[in-house]
């Protein structure tokens, strides 16, 4: 079955709103975001001149199967460019059909000689997916993360 890694377009609102509210829901977080964030994340990923953001509707086999958030940055540590993988969710029906495997290879040619790093977040308890990102290569850091919310 062929995968396909798009841009959101904005008919494809309600499909990401729906899954994020269920990724949201699950294990692989930690916290509840507000619907708002979700809506306002959409509509950035669909501003064609934002370099921060690209959010990502992946098909499967012409259905879709999930989606992806990234965002970039610059890190003084690597002397370049970073992507962060924000959000990757799969939905349980396309789960085990190598979505994942194909997800790491578009972004390692997409972004080749572009990107210095990649790096994802993922809850301690999320054991398996802690195996699926160790498998590509990804390590832990033991940074401890502190965040402060600004209305």
């Amino acid at each position: 079955m062929q995968t396909i890694f798009r841009d959101f377009i904005k008919t494809d609102k309600s499909v990401y709103i729906q899954m994020s509210n269920i990724f949201y829901g699950s294990d692989a977080v930690d916290h509840v975001v507000p619907q708002k964030c979700f809506e306002c994340t959409f509509d950035r990923c669909c501003t064609k001149n934002d370099s921060y953001v690209r959010g990502l509707i992946i098909e499967y086999g012409g259905e879709v199967a999930g989606y992806a958030l990234l965002s970039f940055t610059y890190s003084n540590e690597v002397g370049g460019m970073v992507l962060l993988v924000e959000e990757a969710y799969i939905n349980p029906d396309f789960r085990g059909k190598g979505i994942i495997s194909k997800f790491f290879a578009f972004l390692e040619s997409e972004y080749s000689g572009k990107i210095k790093r990649y790096r994802l977040e993922v809850t301690e308890n999320n054991r398996h997916a802690i195996e699926i990102y160790e498998h590509f290569g990804y390590k832990k850091l033991e940074y401890v993360q502190m965040i402060r919310d600004v209305e």
